[in-house]
């Protein structure tokens, strides 16, 4: 599984940083995943994504149930209820794919909302 879950790794990094610069791609939630992943995948990818300078405090912040600032977790509650809203309407013709992203949005939406705020 350390290959698929090194893969899984990239993936959510490569979100991440296209995050940084779109303004509806999360940067945190899959730069999180991504630490996840190469826990069990790559000790090397890891630790660099620990040490770096931007994504290594998110990371240890989050671990060390800290939370998240209070603008990122209103600009994520924000940009999830759009675009989660957006996916539920443009898949209004099939009720089932509909229904898995309403339900998917709420609960994504509810994790996040629950998260504590750093101060």
């Amino acid at each position: 599984m350390r290959p698929v879950y090194f893969a899984l790794g990239i993936v959510f990094l490569a979100i991440g940083v296209v995050g940084i610069a779109l303004p509806l791609v999360p940067t945190t939630g899959p730069v999180i995943l991504a630490a996840f992943f190469f826990t069990r995948s790559s000790d090397r990818f890891h630790d660099w994504l620990l040490a770096h300078p931007r994504f290594g405090p998110l990371i240890a912040d989050f671990r060390a149930g800290k939370g998240i600032p209070l603008g990122t977790k209103v600009w994520a509650l924000t940009a999830m209820v759009l675009a989660f809203g957006f996916g539920v309407v443009v898949l209004a013709g099939n009720w089932v794919a509909a229904a898995a992203v309403a339900l998917i949005g709420v609960w994504a939406i509810a994790y996040v909302a629950r998260l504590p705020v750093r101060r």
